[in-house]
């Protein structure tokens, strides 16, 4: 998780520059990033933007006119407030008290291969057995599970876990339909996000991936979600594992996905060449901006490397998305 803000301090753009020139190893296969749509990634997204469960930082978690415009749309349809609309505000309350909910943010990321049905089974077994539940869970499910097991071991954080979950399972039905609505469109954006990662992004970036270890993996394009994407890099000894989740907006042009993706990807490495360089600050806060923002720096070096009209494109998009 990450967040854009604060302007990059002096010294911080040579350390990523020498980053860059570190990575630059001779062509090795080519990334194998998929572009997808996740049925349990935007049900669960789309319950923490409708309890605006923001999280810190300038940059919001999760697109702020989303629950206006989810209301609007179930208006023009006749529909009521949902369990979970009229539940929001006790969410966002319990969730903002409770620094262990943040894992909540990336729940969907551990469970990634699981539908919506099994993704909320295996929570609400959670909810009600703690991590004496975890056993019987399904392999997929089971990461997951522990994951929020551990964080969330106290009756009252299951308790409110169980309630969210139950919120969301009522939802889904709801949700689900409005999904199926916009099924064409989100097709069409990921399908333009497949073709600039493939010609693009995949080329410029394949060193730089394969030195981190980022060789493949899944990004999710979510509708629900904010300027601040999601990065989690799962098992340390598969270069595979891993998995992005960044914001689907429905006005933009999808190939902002693949721009979004790269962001996330560079992540993790602005982080250490500013913690190298002396430039990393010890409030989270402001680390976590700074580090976003030297992230943008890294992906459009990255670009400019061999697609520097790429680069412009990312750069923009970028700034339009960070507001």
């Amino acid at each position: 998780m990450n967040r854009l803000a604060v302007p990059l301090r002096r010294g911080a753009l040579p350390a990523l520059v020498g980053l860059l020139a570190a990575t630059a190893l001779p062509a090795q296969q080519g990334s194998q990033w998929a572009m997808r749509s996740s049925a349990s990634a935007d049900l669960w997204f789309h319950g923490l933007a409708l309890a605006r469960f923001t999280g810190f930082g300038a940059q919001p978690l999760y697109d702020p006119a989303y629950p206006a415009t989810i209301r609007r749309t179930r208006e023009r349809a006749g529909l009521a407030p949902t369990a979970l609309e009229r539940q929001a505000d006790d969410f966002r309350e319990a969730f903002v008290a409770d620094s262990g909910f943040e894992v909540l943010h990336f729940l969907p990321l551990y469970m990634v291969a699981v539908d919506p049905d099994e993704m909320l089974a295996a929570l609400d077994r959670v909810a009600r057995d703690g991590a004496q539940g975890v056993s019987a869970l399904s392999p997929r499910a089971r990461f997951g599970g522990a994951t929020a097991a551990q964080v969330l071991a106290t009756p009252a954080e299951r308790a409110m876990l169980g309630r969210f979950v139950t919120a969301l399972t009522q939802e889904w039905p709801v949700h689900r339909a409005e999904r199926a609505a916009t099924a064409q469109a989100r097709s069409a954006q990921l399908a333009a996000a497949t073709r600039t990662w493939e010609e693009q992004v995949a080329p410029a970036a394949q060193s730089f991936l394969r030195a981190e270890r980022l060789d493949a993996g899944v990004v999710l394009a979510v509708p629900a979600l904010g300027a601040e994407g999601r990065l989690f890099a799962g098992d340390p000894g598969d270069r595979r594992d891993n998995v992005v989740a960044v914001a689907l907006d429905p006005t933009a042009d999808g190939e902002v996905v693949a721009w979004l993706a790269l962001k996330e990807l560079a992540f993790p490495a602005a982080r250490r060449a500013l913690g190298a360089a002396g430039q990393l600050p010890a409030d989270r806060v402001a680390a976590e901006q700074l580090t976003g923002r030297a992230a943008v720096h890294l992906g459009a070096l990255i670009l400019e490397r061999s697609a520097p009209p790429a680069a412009g494109r990312y750069r923009r998009a970028l700034a339009r998305s960070s507001g």
